[in-house]
């Protein structure tokens, strides 16, 4: 009889929690969630990963991390017949176009997707040092960075948009192939809390308490009509230049329980909006009551130990 296989952990080191999943694959080949730890992310990330670790239990070293937009870029180019080394460099010039930074600084992959056509995956070389750094002061062993966007997709893989409210940012992530569509805002939880801090002249504890109990409630309310706004321009991009129409959207991420922000996205797209969730069956030992609950906090990191699958 096959045995369980322990998959790599996926860490998502976000800017105020980072999350430690433990997977598995399953006598039938399935993988499923085992369990979730999670710490405040604070100034050491490694610390962060180390104490989640040690709460799992688990003996696995092998760890799979993330990054996303702005440190992290996806793009599709096609290039003509070429030697492997001039490609190469024909993917650093183009990868040159969309940083914001010295061209020397990014590490640049790619990936052929037929008829010509490659993915280029660019990520900044500090972040991805900082992030594979942390996981390796922490006692584990980096196998893989992935995309942010390719992970959300492994998570909630029926949605047609996700919307991953973070500490400092929103991304807005489109699944498709070669590569997801990805657009990134510049409001995120941090932004809610600071708005009921100027409104009400409360101290960060208590606005944090306030957002994450009763949401907004007329304190600061322009910033969450601020980021529906964008992204309800950025849904009418997309949706101009598109050949799939974009059915439901999952909300994950920090942010995505803030009251009232997913019937005013909703309302505002005209497409329906929900808290992400986990497929069912993801979990065999977890209470589905639970696994439906965190699904928005732990999607990300489960994601990220399902790369095997995609790898």
């Amino acid at each position: 009889m096959k045995r369980s296989q322990t998959l790599p952990l996926g860490i998502d080191v976000g800017a105020a929690r980072t999350r430690v999943a433990l997977a598995e694959r399953d006598a039938d080949g399935r993988p499923r969630l085992v369990a979730v730890a999670a710490r405040a992310t604070g100034e050491d990330a490694a610390l962060a990963i180390a104490e989640a670790r040690a709460e799992l239990r688990t003996g696995e070293r092998r760890c799979v991390l993330a990054l996303g937009a702005p440190d992290a870029l996806l793009r599709v180019a096609s290039f003509p017949t070429m030697r492997r080394t001039e490609r190469a460099r024909a993917a650093r010039f183009e990868a040159a176009r969309f940083v914001s930074y010295p061209p020397h600084e990014a590490a640049v992959r790619l990936a052929a997707s037929g008829e010509g056509r490659y993915a280029i995956g660019i990520a900044r070389r500090s972040a991805l040092d900082a992030r594979t750094a942390a996981a390796k002061r922490a006692g584990l062993r980096p196998i893989a960075v992935d995309d942010v966007a390719f992970a959300l997709g492994r998570a909630f893989p029926y949605a047609d948009a996700i919307v991953d409210v973070g500490e400092r940012a929103t991304l807005l992530v489109v699944p498709g192939l070669p590569v997801p569509a990805v657009r990134s805002l510049a409001i995120g939880g941090r932004a809610f809390t600071a708005a009921i801090v100027a409104s009400l002249g409360l101290d960060d504890a208590a606005a944090e308490h306030r957002k994450r109990s009763i949401g907004l409630a007329g304190a600061g309310e322009h910033v969450r009509d601020s980021l529906v706004d964008e992204l309800a321009a950025a849904f009418a991009d997309h949706r101009a230049g598109a050949r799939t129409e974009i059915r439901s959207i999952a909300l994950a991420g920090n942010g995505a329980r803030l009251a009232g922000l997913a019937e005013a996205l909703e309302a505002a797209v005209a497409i329906p909006v929900r808290l992400g969730a986990l497929v069912a069956g993801a979990s065999d030992g977890l209470a589905p009551d639970v696994v439906r609950a965190a699904s928005p906090d732990w999607g990300l990191a489960f994601g990220l130990a399902l790369w095997d699958d995609a790898a």
